[in-house]
């Protein structure tokens, strides 16, 4: 048996058992770099380096797949997956418009010019947008459970085939909240004629109250119809860049979970598939 030495790989010998030896002592005789050994004797590079370096010089080929793990195996490792929060994890995946290059371009361009704003820069900017609310779960619920629980009770949650919501619109500027509307069911959907009937006029009040304040409003239908930019122009409203597909920017969005957030912990859904009144909702909206 050779001892551990240091030679270079043009002089290391080693006598190898379970595989060819005078094939290993050829290779090495003729410098064949050490990286390229594992393919000529079908062994990998770890075995090697292992060989070169230990007393114990045999190779031991691997075993193939792992024997089938037993039951506490499986058991420890279950409680492992069940109580580690490290790395890697299920989650939901976003659900996002489809984004051109040049979309892409228009809202790193955005980012990059507002990248070094102070705080008060964006305290001054008035944010707005319209949201969907309903009672009860908003989030997708996600269950650990053993194969064969599926209808178990505790891994099913009740499905309420339409859920009743109300549309909600709302601003707000630095930590002051700005007016809001909820959109009553009689004016149907929020099409430019409407939105500057009746959004545009609060939005006039309050800049008048707050004249430092710019106003910040999506690429939605209604808000870039030219009914609507002509109706804010005349009473000096300017709104500011957006992006188009950029809800992301806009930090409303934050207040939109934690609104929804709150709701589905205060006031979850009723048991049966029952539904609460558009008052209670609006109640609920107005608590939250």
């Amino acid at each position: 048996q050779h001892r551990r030495q240091r030679h270079s790989i043009g002089s290391i010998v080693v006598t190898y058992h379970a595989i060819n030896a005078s094939r290993y002592r050829l290779y090495a005789l003729l410098a064949i770099p050490r990286s390229i050994l594992p393919t000529f004797l079908k062994i990998t590079e770890r075995q090697v380096r292992y060989a070169i370096a230990s007393d114990q010089v045999t190779p031991r080929r691997r075993s193939g797949y792992p024997h089938t793990l037993t039951d506490a195996q499986v058991d420890e490792l279950e409680a492992y997956i069940r109580s580690s929060r490290r790395w890697y994890a299920r989650r939901v995946a976003l659900a996002k418009p489809p984004l051109t290059q040049d979309v892409k371009d228009l809202c790193l361009e955005w980012a990059e010019q507002h990248v070094n704003w102070e705080p008060w820069q964006w305290w001054r900017i008035l944010w707005s947008d319209e949201t969907w609310v309903t009672g009860g779960r908003h989030r997708r619920r996600w269950v650990t459970r053993k194969t064969g629980e599926d209808f178990d009770p505790t891994c099913v949650i009740d499905k309420v085939p339409k859920k009743r919501g109300w549309m909600f619109w709302a601003c707000f500027s630095g930590a002051t909240k700005g007016p809001s509307l909820f959109w009553e069911k009689e004016w149907k959907s929020i099409n430019k004629e409407r939105y500057f009937e009746r959004i545009v006029p609060l939005i006039h009040g309050w800049l008048r109250l707050f004249p430092d304040l710019q106003f910040m409003q999506d690429s939605a239908p209604g808000h870039r119809a030219g009914c609507t930019l002509n109706e804010l122009q005349e009473r000096d409203i300017v709104p500011i860049y957006w992006p188009p597909f950029s809800p992301d920017l806009n930090p409303i969005e934050l207040i939109w979970n934690r609104l929804k957030h709150y709701i589905e912990i205060h006031y979850p859904d009723l048991p049966g598939g029952r539904q609460r009144t558009y008052d209670q909702l609006r109640g609920i909206v107005q608590e939250a």
